[in-house]
């Protein structure tokens, strides 16, 4: 669990992993130099399988989940961000997937975004019950599987193939899980079983204009490296100019949302979706 003052969310994540039906784990709370009572509210909560480790400030994520790995031994890992919640049977359940199907490298469960505890704003996936075994490379690039760590638990073996999470970059998760999906299986859980918590401390809402263009870097770079096709790759940009276009919207930059529109329609000059965007964009302007 990587954190950074997060004295006022922190217990009540903790007491989701406590709470887990499958108790034999361990947790590895690494803190990214918090400067409020984060440190106090984790040593309050009397559990010998909790340890505390402070990394100093160094705003990297993917080097303080690289921190986590090396301090801890378990041959399954799975990670969860300090703010958010896991159901009770989490673990059990990805636990028993990896048993039952030992050609998978990694299990990804379902779950919803929610402000207010127990009131889901939206699902990961339309699907909520169910289970698929197979590759999700290409399908996390035509955005059909949610690239969350707080989903996963992967066979800690898989990082002889992957190597440990990059540290430059705020891509780092979505990167891991990329190369993950590359090199094995997946267990696609359905069932929502991940809770994650949306607020204005989310880095994806701090830095939502930053996650665009790496965004676009990494579908590069996969492009480049020719482990996507070009009609993949057409279609990740088409998706992300979209999406990237609706947070202009949601954000007031109108002049932004109207180029992004253009360019996913100029992917997709026959796609309904993007000419309708831009049409939405125009009204926009001349309200």
């Amino acid at each position: 669990m990587p954190t950074h003052n997060r004295g006022h969310l922190i217990a009540e994540t903790i007491e989701s992993i406590c709470r887990q039906t499958f108790a034999d784990w361990e947790l590895a709370i690494v803190d990214d130099g918090s400067d409020d009572d984060t440190e106090k509210i984790v040593h309050e909560i009397q559990d010998e399988r909790i340890r505390f480790y402070k990394a100093g400030r160094t705003g990297i994520g993917g080097k303080i989940k690289n921190i986590g790995l090396q301090k801890t031994s378990g041959e399954l890992i799975a990670f969860i961000d300090s703010d958010d919640l896991w159901a009770d049977t989490k673990l059990e359940k990805q636990v028993a997937a990896l048993e039952q199907y030992p050609a998978a490298g990694f299990c990804i469960t379902g779950g919803y975004n929610f402000r207010e505890s127990g009131v889901p704003e939206d699902y990961f996936y339309k699907q909520q019950e169910g289970e698929k075994l197979g590759s999700v490379f290409i399908p996390i690039f035509r955005s059909e599987i949610a690239v969350f760590t707080q989903a996963l638990l992967f066979r800690r073996s898989c990082l002889e193939r992957t190597g440990n999470f990059m540290e430059e970059g705020s891509f780092s998760d979505v990167d891991f899980i990329i190369k993950l999906a590359y090199h094995f299986k997946a267990v696609v859980l359905y069932q929502p079983l991940v809770y994650r918590r949306l607020h204005n401390e989310n880095y994806i809402t701090v830095n939502w204009d930053k996650s665009y263009y790496e965004s676009i870097e990494l579908i590069n770079r996969y492009r480049k490296k020719k482990m996507i096709s070009s009609a993949v790759s057409q279609n990740a940009h088409f998706k992300l100019y979209i999406n990237f276009g609706e947070k202009c919207l949601l954000y007031q930059h109108k002049r932004m949302a109207f180029i992004n529109f253009l360019k996913a329609w100029k992917h997709k000059p026959h796609d309904i979706v993007a000419y309708k965007k831009i049409m939405k964009t125009l009204v926009h302007f001349f309200r």
